[in-house]
């Protein structure tokens, strides 16, 4: 399953140092290795995350390069030639094995985990437009249990307990399919 983002941030107003801000606040690990990939011309490179906010005006030019950003708790970082600002996860995705408890507003599900690595604190929506969409139902995944213990994360093929809270959870039965939703960098 392919995530479009559809969450965007326009990033033309921000100068350089807003930009690093902005992109710094995206990712936890500065320190760590990314992948920056230039896809018009086909060309990646593994490089320190530090190293790509310091050098940020030599490897993206506003109005011409598309520079796609990849960290390793795969988040997507995508700086477009339009001057736009993406960011999503890859394919974080859970299908809804059993509802166990609901309420207006919380539910407890069994799922499993059917691609990414999905992460407590990600935001979720359901239905085609994946919760892209203003207005759109989404939920806040609270925590995961495997095997009785509270982990941070679960990735395919396992699964899990999970508690969902937020206004989609009315939308929850089995065998649906929520997906990791696009969300807009901090302003």
């Amino acid at each position: 399953m392919t995530q479009h983002a559809e969450v965007t941030r326009d990033v033309s107003d921000l100068d350089t140092d807003q930009l690093r801000s902005a992109l710094r606040t995206a990712v936890e690990d500065v320190g760590q290795d990314v992948w920056a990939a230039w896809p018009a011309d086909r060309r990646a490179v593994r490089v320190a995350y530090r190293a790509v906010l310091e050098r940020l005006d030599d490897l993206w030019c506003p109005s011409a390069d598309d520079l796609v950003i990849i960290d390793g708790d795969e988040l997507i970082l995508v700086l477009d030639h339009e001057e736009r600002l993406f960011l999503t996860r890859a394919d974080a995705t859970l299908q809804i094995y059993s509802v166990q408890e609901r309420d207006a507003t919380t539910a407890t599900c069994i799922v499993r985990c059917v691609g990414g690595v999905v992460r407590v604190g990600q935001r979720f929506g359901i239905g085609p437009d994946r919760g892209t969409q203003e207005g759109a139902p989404l939920m806040t995944l609270e925590g995961i249990l495997r095997y009785q213990r509270p982990v941070d994360c679960v990735d395919p093929p396992h699964s899990a307990k999970v508690r969902l809270t937020g206004e989609g959870v009315a939308l929850l039965e089995k065998g649906s399919v929520i997906t990791a939703a696009v969300y807009a960098p901090p302003r």
